[in-house]
């Protein structure tokens, strides 16, 4: 039985999905095993297709028996075209879609199956699971001869259809949940993922599957999937030494669990991975979500990974109400702040998430809590929109009228593309209003999120930051005053705001209809990148990367501003040296040229060894008397890191919005020659 196994992303524009296709290869390894053990005389062929250009020349020169599309909101529609393009050349091939983008409640699953008529069935396992299901389905279609409509003369579990006889919805039943997950043979080790190793993807694993949380927002949150299953050390140990002897160093590690380094075996998985960056150099950075309590062990963890794992403080509101109407509980504020503060004196980073436009959020709360994460020490907040996901509680329909919420639908960012001759455009519904939450609020916490990613991101400028906090100005207040000035910043920095509040209100519609109409009647646009994408992450990489120099402008003249306000006063000098000093380390667009290039500047301020000292003291303590010179450039190591992403992602908007994403901001700055550490080292020898 031929079988090909779809895991589609778009890549016109960049990437967009960037890492190795682990679910459907798990599905792969599993059947493949399981009926070498019950079904000997049955051979399946089974091939993996990431790229819809290799999906396409594979059915054009042969169509399998069965083809299995992944459903995620991000390729819904490129999976559905595909379904479409099969049926219209060969009706015979059983067409099954599967994945978590898939509704809670029949009523709504059964119109979702109603819109896919091309779709013979969908593979609902438990949530992130459909290996026994698969299983299940293979079984019966050989049991069925091979015929489709064979298929629906007796149900199947785990599996659901419209039956095309009666026009009815039936679904096929429960699952158990694999419970040991090394029953699913590791894809790694059985060759599957060499194909993706030299495409510049991430690989991706999984450590365990399952979530404690009952987030209401998350399709990770429904009760089945509440208990937690792992593969063994072993098992996992294996996958990582397969992948260093194999892989390049700069290359990112993903793991696609929900709450790494909250459990007692992640210290095990911590140690070895340790051991690997000792005697592979890799990895360099880790992707995943961290866990949302145990912060000690978290801590632990990331000690013993060197500081290749940012801690993602996920908290989502701080509001007690929001959290209560999400069904999520909270690390306390003063445990956070500790972890802070241990985080910091190890060099290492952490993140905080929150999001838009929550049940029983206001303004006032939202501004609240990242003024409080802030506070904590947190480097980088994300304020995520709160989309309506399918296999999301709140997605239901009971959910959206219990809180009211107010939706739009848009193009899903940089999820485009035309791959047989039809443009495909993603489409996503999220909430930009509630009863406690404007879209005036929308708009004005959008603006401010945009410039805290900006001019705060990882203390990507941290320098003329922490001169402010010296001299009382916080972070968020530094921000929210920036907000109040921005009629005086340079034009070209006014036009990046501009433009960014222009299409926050042009690329939202009241129905998915109109979206994908307008979408189709802009796809040259879209494609050129002039209209669409992930806007704060692309006004944020224009901001940063394309009118660097305006920006750093407009955070001298906001903090000069905010210290006139709160003393009557400030020390031009010192704020011009600690901004200049950014000017000359920041690395921007084009980084062929700028990480080639060596820069020099001078100063009566040694604003690299106020750096060094963690600024401990004032920056006026390290004035000389008359102005020295200082020199920058870029090491190879760091050149060669940033060239690979730019060659893998590209050097637009859209594609830094990809790369920098599993980079820290210290990677993209020159590093300063130190010409008294130079003269003390000579002294020596």
């Amino acid at each position: 039985m031929r079988i090909y196994l779809a895991d589609l992303g778009h890549n016109l524009l960049t990437k967009s999905s960037d890492v190795y296709p682990l679910g459907v290869a798990n599905l792969a390894t599993y059947a493949q095993a399981h009926f070498a053990a019950h079904r000997p005389g049955e051979r399946l062929e089974i091939t993996l297709y990431r790229e819809p250009q290799d999906l396409k020349r594979a059915l054009d020169a042969r169509m399998p028996d069965v083809l299995g599309l992944s459903n995620y909101a991000w390729n819904e529609e490129l999976s559905y075209h595909f379904a479409q393009y099969v049926k219209s050349r060969a009706p015979r091939t059983l067409v099954a879609m599967g994945g978590p983008n898939y509704p809670l409640v029949d009523s709504v699953r059964e119109s979702f199956l109603r819109a896919l008529p091309k779709v013979d069935c969908y593979v609902d396992g438990p949530t992130y699971e459909g290996e026994r299901a698969f299983v299940n389905l293979l079984e019966r279609f050989l049991d069925a001869g091979r015929r489709v409509d064979g298929l629906y003369e007796q149900r199947t579990p785990g599996v659901d259809w419209i039956d095309p006889r009666s026009r009815e919805y039936v679904r096929g039943g429960e699952v158990e949940r694999i419970r040991d997950l090394d029953e699913i043979p590791s894809p790694y080790l059985a060759g599957l993922m060499d194909p993706f190793i030299p495409t510049g993807y991430f690989p991706m694993m999984q450590i365990s599957r399952g979530c404690p949380f009952t987030c209401a927002f998350c399709n990770s949150g429904v009760r089945s999937n509440s208990r937690v299953f792992a593969h063994s050390f072993d098992n996992v140990k294996a996958d990582l030494m397969y992948l260093a002897e194999r892989i390049k160093p700069e290359i990112t590690l993903c793991f696609a669990d929900d709450n790494f380094g909250m459990f007692e075996r992640d210290e095990e998985i911590a140690d070895y991975i340790g051991w690997l960056q000792d005697t592979y150099n890799w990895p360099r950075y880790i992707r995943t979500t961290t866990g949302k309590n145990k912060g000690e062990r978290i801590i632990k963890v990331m000690r013993k990974v060197k500081g290749a794992l940012p801690m993602t403080a996920a908290v989502q509101s701080m509001n007690p109400l929001v959290l209560k109407n999400i069904k999520r509980d909270n690390i306390k504020l003063e445990t956070y702040r500790e972890i802070q503060k241990e985080l910091e004196s190890q060099g290492m980073q952490s993140y905080g998430e929150l999001i838009l436009c929550l049940p029983g959020e206001t303004k006032l709360s939202f501004f609240k809590a990242v003024e409080d994460l802030l506070d904590a020490g947190a480097k980088r907040i994300s304020a995520h929109q709160l989309m309506l996901l399918h296999g999301a509680e709140l997605a239901n329909p009971d959910e959206r009228a219990k809180f009211g919420f107010d939706t739009r639908f848009r193009v899903v960012a940089r999820n485009i593309g035309d791959y047989t001759g039809e443009p495909i455009v993603e489409v996503e519904e999220m909430v930009v209003a509630t009863p406690q939450f404007s879209f005036a609020d929308y708009l004005e916490t959008r603006v401010f999120h945009l410039l805290l990613t900006i001019f705060h991101y990882e203390g990507n400028y941290d320098e003329p930051f922490q001169f402010a906090r010296q001299h009382g100005v916080k972070p968020y207040e530094l921000v929210r005053h920036m907000q109040t000035l921005l009629e005086r910043a340079p034009a070209a920095f006014q036009r990046v705001i501009a433009d960014f509040l222009k299409e926050s209100q042009e690329e939202i519609f009241m129905t998915r209809e109109a979206c994908l109409e307008w979408a189709r009647a802009h796809y040259a646009e879209l494609v050129e990148g002039t209209l669409g994408g992930n806007l704060l992450s692309k006004y944020s990489m224009l901001g940063r990367f394309y009118t660097t120099q305006e920006s750093l402008d407009f955070l001298q003249l906001s903090i000069a501003s905010a210290l006139d306000q709160k003393h009557g006063r400030h020390d031009a000098e010192q704020l011009a040296a600690a901004v200049d000093y950014v000017r000359h380390v920041a690395l921007h667009v084009p980084f062929a040229q700028t990480t080639a290039a060596s820069v020099r500047w001078s100063s009566r301020y040694d604003v690299d060894r106020w750096v060094a000292d963690g600024f401990a003291r004032p920056l006026g303590d390290y004035v000389g008397a008359t102005a020295r010179e200082f020199s920058a450039e870029t090491s190879p190591q760091t050149r060669a890191l940033i060239m690979t992403k730019v060659g893998a992602f590209g050097e637009h908007a859209s594609g830094l919005g990809k790369f920098t994403r599993t980079m820290f901001a210290r990677d993209l700055r020159r590093t300063v020659a130190r010409a008294d550490v130079a003269q003390t080292e000579s002294a020596s020898a």
